[in-house]
């Protein structure tokens, strides 16, 4: 089969004889979209501890069955499906913690490939039939969706909050969309970059440039009743922006460390915004599976819209120039399309 591979870091190489995946006891999909995320970024720079060449990246994907042994899934079912699930036993997944799981199943491997292979076990919790006025690439961005679900979740999201969220990236605007659709009073965003910022008004938000506005508490004060908002989510992997944004939470109000940060990195955190303001400051990485349904849900009935966020599309024969691309700050979500 085709696939673009990760051979080297920095370096994505097409190969038109990469091995095919081998069914098992669920299905073969042929790949019809895969969104490049930051992880894959990482990944390429060298920096994602355990993701090391060669291998073929991608994890946000749908496509059409073309083999299968499942009676539910039949041949040419449009289909998408999380690239891991919890195996539902073990301390963490029965404690609602199925994101923590140790013993995850995951897809065959990477989506950058014309196929992947889909064990029953991943299917049967998470594959959903796409339909058929949804399109590939809206379906692919159900697992993004899925750790953004977890986020607000995590966070005792209620309609009528207010949130506050900094930098306007894919996953910072994805949050934008989803405070939305659930009822945000009031949705603030920080981003410096003037495109962004563009982006994150157009949809719906009140956003501010951090580098113009020299009292950023106050500014969000003022417009959350002088309170502060609910929840400020930290949608960046930068220490001293998330340091600078922990006390700007109303009090008793929740911060979630959503943008990834170096494992090295140690944060300042002042004690009396957590003792005396009751700040708490959470964080979560990836999704459970009710919260991929949820989203498969949401995108299958149009409750939410993903179009705005996916600025640039490539073959999977370009999947370099996609990489390239996506490093680029006009672009927001990348989708390699076959």
């Amino acid at each position: 089969m085709k696939a673009s591979v990760f051979v080297a870091p920095n370096l994505i190489e097409f190969d038109p004889d990469y091995p095919d995946p081998v069914i098992d006891d669920g299905f073969i999909m042929k790949v019809k979209a895969s969104g490049i995320c930051t992880t894959d970024l990482k990944a390429l720079s060298g920096n994602r501890p355990g993701m090391q060449p060669p291998m073929v990246l991608g994890h946000e994907f749908s496509g059409v069955i073309v083999e299968s042994v499942m009676d539910k899934f039949p041949s040419s079912t449009r289909v998408a499906v999380a690239p891991y699930a919890g195996c539902g036993i073990c301390d963490f997944c029965l404690d609602d913690r199925e994101d923590l799981c140790y013993q995850k199943v995951f897809v065959s491997g990477g989506a950058f490939a014309e196929k992947v292979s889909i064990p029953k076990s991943l299917a049967e919790k998470t594959a959903w039939v796409i339909p058929d006025l949804i399109p590939y690439e809206e379906a692919a961005l159900a697992e993004p969706l899925a750790c953004v679900i977890l986020s607000l979740r995590s966070c005792g999201w209620q309609p009528g909050q207010n949130i506050l969220i900094v930098g306007a990236g894919f996953m910072g605007l994805l949050h934008v969309l989803l405070a939305s659709a659930w009822g945000a009073n009031k949705i603030l965003v920080s981003e410096p970059d003037p495109f962004r910022r563009a982006l994150a008004e157009k949809l719906g938000a009140n956003a501010v440039d951090p580098q113009g506005e020299k009292d950023l508490p106050k500014w969000a004060k003022t417009l959350t009743n002088g309170n502060g908002p609910d929840v400020v989510i930290t949608a960046v992997g930068i220490p001293n922006v998330v340091e600078s944004f922990i006390d700007v939470a109303r009090p008793g109000g929740v911060v979630h460390i959503f943008g990834g940060l170096p494992k090295s990195i140690n944060l300042s955190v002042s004690s009396y915004t957590i003792h005396y303001k009751s700040v708490s400051l959470i964080g979560t990485s990836g999704y459970r599976t009710k919260d991929y349904i949820l989203a498969s849900k949401m995108i299958s009935n149009s409750l939410i819209n993903l179009k705005p966020l996916i600025t640039d599309r490539f073959s999977l024969e370009e999947a370099a120039g996609a990489f390239a691309k996506a490093k680029q700050i006009e672009s927001i979500k990348v989708v390699v399309k076959q």
